[in-house]
C-alpha cells in the first residue's frame, strides 16, 4: 500500500531544478525506510541505499574522508556511485561526518541526490556544524493516519469515500466510521500493530516490543537515567492535551526537561504551543502529546477500561477520551509535513479559559483555520464559542469543530461566520482546505 505522503517524496526527488538533501525525520518504526524504498521503486532514476546503522565499514569510511573531494572519490571508487544517482542512507545520525558535507551534496555534486532518513536526527548536526539553512528540505513520518488505516484495513472504497470530502455520510456509515476510529485510536498507527490487527492478533504486544526497543535505543544514545524515559512517556499519557507541567514527571525539573526536548527531537513526544494574540500575554504552558495512540493507550493509567467515542458515557472517562481525540487530530494535520513545522492553539489570556486547541495554518488558502476538537456525539453551542471569539477578534469567517457528531454546517446568527462540525473521520488536511472553499 502506498502512504499518502508518497508522491509528496516522489514530487521532491523529480523536481528537474531542486538539489537540496532530503532529511526524513520521524520515530521507530513508522515506516521511513519503506516509504523512501517504494519511492525509489517508482521513479526512473538510479539509486543506491545503505543502513549506517548496519553498515560499519562504510560508516567507518565515511567518518575517515578528510573533506568532501575525498568523500566523493571514495564514493565514486569503492562504492560504484554514479552521476546522476540518487544516494539514500538509512539511520544517518549515526555517521555524524556526513552532518559535514549537506552543503556541499548541493553546491558541488548537483549531479547526485541525496535522502537522509533517521529517528534521531538531532544528534545529525552536532553542535560543531551549522543547520545548513536553503541546503535542505525536510518531511517528518509519523505511522498511518486513519484514512490509511481504513485503505489497509476495509480497502480503497472507503477510505478513496473519506478522502473526498463528502458532503453528506449516512447514518449508518457514520457509526462504521467512528467504530473504526475507535479501533484506530486504540491500534495506533504502526504499521505492523496495524497489521496485527487486521489478522486478529494482539497490538498491543506489537506496540509494548516497539516501545521497549525505542526506550532501550533512547537511554543508550541520550545517556538518560533508567526508567525516565516511560516515566515521562507515563505522565504525557496520563495528562495528554492538558498543560504540560515538569511536576507531572517522577524526576527533578532539570532532568525531565532535558529529556522531554530529546524527545521532543526524537519526534517521540508533541507540544503545541499557546499564543495569545496580545504580544503582552504569553508564557502559557504547551499541551503535550504522544507520537502514535496506540502507545497513549498503551502508556495511560493501567485501572483505566477502554474508552470508546461511542460507548463511554461516564463523564470522567470521556475526559481522557478527549484528549486522546486531540492527540490523533494532531498526528494526522503534522504527518507529512516539514519536520520544522508547528502547529498552534489559541488563549485568550493568562488567567482565561477561552481557548482554541489547535490553529491551522493552510498555505494554500493562507488562512488561520480554528479547530476546536470535543469527543462528543452531538453539537452544543458551548462546542465552539471559543472558535467564535478567536473568529471575531481576527476577522475572519470559516472555523472548524471536530467531533464524533454527524457533519453539519453551523451558521452563526446576525454574523457571516461559519462553523463546519466535522466528524473527527474526515479531519484531515486536505479535507479541511476542501471544505474551507466549498462553504466559506
Amino acid at each position: 500500500m502506498k502512504r499518502e505522503i508518497h508522491n509528496t517524496l516522489k514530487n521532491m526527488l523529480v523536481e528537474p531544478n531542486r538539489h537540496e538533501v532530503i532529511v526524513i525525520e520521524g520515530a521507530r518504526q513508522v515506516g521511513k525506510s519503506w516509504l523512501v524504498e517504494n519511492v525509489l521503486r517508482d521513479i526512473d532514476i538510479p539509486s543506491q541505499g545503505w543502513d549506517l546503522e548496519k553498515n560499519s565499514k562504510l560508516r567507518h569510511d565515511i567518518n575517515r574522508t578528510e573533506d568532501f573531494y575525498d568523500f566523493q572519490t571514495l564514493m565514486l571508487d569503492r562504492y560504484d556511485v554514479k552521476p546522476g544517482n540518487i544516494l539514500f542512507f538509512d539511520e544517518a545520525q549515526e555517521c555524524p561526518k556526513l552532518a559535514e558535507y549537506v552543503k556541499s551534496f548541493k553546491e558541488d555534486w548537483p549531479q547526485v541526490r541525496v535522502i537522509l532518513t533517521g529517528s534521531s536526527m538531532n544528534r545529525f548536526f552536532p553542535k560543531s556544524v551549522r543547520i545548513p539553512v536553503g541546503r535542505i528540505r525536510s518531511l517528518c513520518v509519523f505511522g498511518f493516519s486513519f484514512t490509511e488505516f481504513v485503505r489497509f484495513t476495509k480497502g480503497d472504497s472507503l477510505a478513496d469515500f473519506i478522502l473526498s470530502a463528502p458532503d453528506k455520510v449516512t447514518p449508518s456509515r457514520h457509526r462504521l466510521l467512528l467504530e473504526l476510529f475507535d479501533d484506530y485510536l486504540v491500534t495506533g498507527g504502526y504499521p505492523e500493530a496495524v497489521k496485527a490487527f487486521k489478522n486478529n492478533d494482539s497490538p498491543e504486544s506489537i506496540i509494548e516490543e516497539i516501545t521497549a526497543l525505542l526506550e532501550e535505543d533512547f537511554e543508550r544514545k541520550e545517556e538518560f537515567q533508567p526508567g525516565l524515559f516511560r516515566n515521562i512517556l507515563r505522565a504525557t499519557a496520563n495528562h495528554v492535551g492538558s498543560p504540560a507541567k515538569l511536576t507531572q514527571i517522577e524526576a527533578t525539573k532539570y532532568h525531565a526537561k532535558r529529556a522531554i526536548e530529546a524527545m521532543r527531537s526524537w519526534h517521540i513526544i508533541l507540544e503545541i504551543p499557546m499564543h495569545a494574540l496580545d504580544p503582552n500575554h504569553s508564557g502559557f504552558l504547551p499541551k503535550r502529546y504522544l507520537h502514535d495512540t496506540g502507545v497513549l493507550n498503551l502508556y495511560r493509567t493501567l485501572a483505566a477500561p477502554a474508552i470508546s467515542m461511542i460507548n463511554t458515557i461516564d463523564p470522567v472517562l470521556r475526559t481522557p477520551l478527549g484528549g486522546l481525540f486531540e492527540n490523533a487530530v494532531l498526528i494526522n494535520l503534522l504527518s507529512g509535513e516539514s519536520a520544522f513545522k508547528t502547529i498552534s492553539g489559541w488563549k485568550q489570556k493568562t488567567q482565561s479559559s477561552i481557548e482554541v486547541d489547535f490553529i491551522i495554518e493552510a498555505p494554500d488558502i493562507r488562512k488561520k483555520i480554528p479547530a476546536e476538537c470535543k469527543a462528543a456525539t452531538r453539537v452544543r453551542k458551548s462546542h465552539y464559542k471559543n472558535s467564535l471569539r478567536y473568529l471575531e477578534a481576527t476577522g475572519q469567517d470559516f472555523g472548524i469543530l471536530i467531533s464524533a457528531a454527524p457533519m453539519e454546517e453551523i451558521l452563526v446568527r446576525d454574523s457571516s461566520i461559519t462553523i463546519i462540525n466535522l466528524p473527527i473521520y474526515l479531519a484531515n488536511k486536505s479535507n479541511i482546505e476542501k471544505y474551507y472553499r466549498r462553504y466559506s
